[in-house]
Parts: C-alpha cells; structure tokens; sequence
C-alpha cells in the first residue's frame, strides 16, 4: 500500500503536466480550425487558444518569480550585530561561565501551523529565535534566525531567507502549483552556516 502511494506521489506531477499539454494542443488546435473556417489570422488566433489555457493556470508564475528574487535582493541576508570578542568587554570573565546545554531548552512557542516564533535557550545567556511567516503575498515565505543575549535583550547576529509555495510543505509536497516552488536565497547556504559557526563561540562548556 506504501508503495502505491509512493508512486502516485511521484506520478501525478506527470499526468498533470500531461493533462495540461493535452489542453494547450486542444485549445490551439480548436482555435486555429475556427480560424481557418472563418478566414481569421491562424496565428493569431493559435495564440488566443494558447493563452486561453495558459492565463487561468500560470497567470501567478512569472511575478511569483519576481516577488521572490525582489525579497531575496532586498532583505534576504547574514548580519553580524555583535561579536564574541565586542560582547567579552561588554561582559568580562562572562564567556568562561557559559554552560551549553546538551539539548536547547525550549522556552516558548507562539503562532500556528504556517506562521510561528520558536524560542529555545543555548546556555544560560544565548538564545535562539526562529520565525517562519506565510504565505504572504504571491505565495512568498520568510524565514528568520536570531540570536539574542537574553539578558540585555541585545541582537547579536540574525539571518532571513525567502522560499516560495503555493501552500505549505508536507513530506515534499508543494500543492499541485509545483512550478511555483522556489528553495530559497542565493548564498542561504552560506548564510546558515555563517549563522551557526558565529555564535558556537558563544556555546561555552557542553553541560
């Protein structure tokens, strides 16, 4: 049964792109025949057929793209606020007491299944915020990663990304808008690394 399901996961993205060229050679043909039997531009009316069908499906694609790339460009990034050796002057002899948890203590969790803030304690002055937003407009989700000194309230680094979906994803599935699915940023990858690697110096002794 598993693997059933399992293949109709896998084979419905076929017979709909299947389906959905079986409509544009429908639409084309049907437009261009009327054309031809009443002497109209057959090009012009092809492109009629074409547009008849692509509108109504892919109308959102194309700014779903921009939307993306334009919040990628514009607030998508890495930023360092503070860093380990600023925060130790800030705060001498603090570093050596700083006990890492072995697991983060989770101290909040607020929002629902698409919108959300995490809160989880790293030692017992470092803090980690995650935030997912979405969807928002065009089928955009953000992202957002913070690190806090707990007991200044200071932002000491933070890192957001976008990604696009026409709904939220579960075990891979994106809605059957799959074209509109965009994994994240250029650079997250980095950026998420960069995002751990800065406070690790913050960790302090494993607990």
């Amino acid at each position: 049964m598993k693997e059933l399901m399992g293949m109709a996961v896998l084979a419905w993205p076929l017979i709909l792109v299947g389906l959905i060229i079986l409509a544009f050679i429908i639409a084309i043909t049907a437009a261009v025949i009327f054309a031809g039997r009443t002497g109209r531009s057959k090009w012009r009316w092809a492109l009629i057929g074409f547009f008849l069908v692509y509108l109504p499906i892919f109308w959102d694609w194309v700014p779903t793209v921009v939307v993306h790339q334009y919040y990628c460009a514009t607030e998508a990034g890495f930023w360092v606020y503070k860093t380990v050796d600023q925060w130790k002057v800030e705060n001498p002899g603090m570093i050596e007491t700083l006990v890492k948890n072995k697991v983060p203590v989770k101290v909040s969790h607020e929002g629902d299944q698409n919108s959300w803030v995490d809160t989880v304690m790293l030692n017992q002055r470092i803090k980690k915020v995650s935030k997912r937003e979405g969807p928002l407009m065009l089928y955009r989700w953000r992202w957002e990663g913070i690190w806090i000194d707990s007991e200044t309230d200071e932002v000491l680094a933070r890192y957001v990304d976008f990604y696009t979906s026409y709904k939220k994803r579960q075990a891979g599935n994106s809605g059957w808008k799959f074209w509109l699915s965009s994994d994240h940023c250029p650079n997250y990858q980095s950026h998420a690394i960069n995002f751990s690697k800065t406070i690790e110096q913050f960790n302090g002794e494993m607990q």
